[in-house]
């Protein structure tokens, strides 16, 4: 496989990926503030949006971890390729913290309502407009 193919490959791979994951506050969010406000007229409509959010919150964790190996290896492929770009170290570099937050609060601090939470969903956010300002 070409370089350049595997490279572009990977950097979407990463895009999808991080999309599911970020997904996960979306979803929860629409549930919070409109699907658990439905009546019980719109029970089916409210169980569908249910269980994809069950789908989308069990996936989140894997999305971020395999969105985290795709794009350091789409930064290692374009470090040895010379096609490195600042837009790319930024947006690694936020996702790389985003990861390691995520990981702090999965296995060491796990309240629910600590900063590292507000950081890490922030931090996405912030990870988005990098990713968007790289692919342009």
């Amino acid at each position: 496989m070409q370089t350049r193919v595997l490279f572009g490959f990977l950097g979407w791979v990463t895009v999808i990926c991080f999309g599911i994951a970020i997904s996960n506050y979306f979803v929860k969010f629409i549930n919070k503030k409109y699907i658990s406000k439905l009546g019980k007229e719109k029970k089916p409509m409210v169980d569908l949006y249910r269980k994809l959010m069950k789908i989308v919150i069990k996936y989140h964790k894997i999305a971020g971890t395999i969105a985290i190996f795709t794009v350091l290896t789409h930064f290692i492929i374009a470090f040895s390729a010379g096609r490195i770009s600042i837009t790319g170290i930024v947006a690694a570099s936020f996702m790389v913290i985003i990861f390691l937050l995520g990981v702090y609060g999965a296995f060491i601090n796990k309240n629910r309502k600590g900063m590292w939470l507000k950081v890490h969903r922030t931090m996405a956010f912030v990870l988005l407009l990098a990713i968007v300002i790289h692919i342009i």
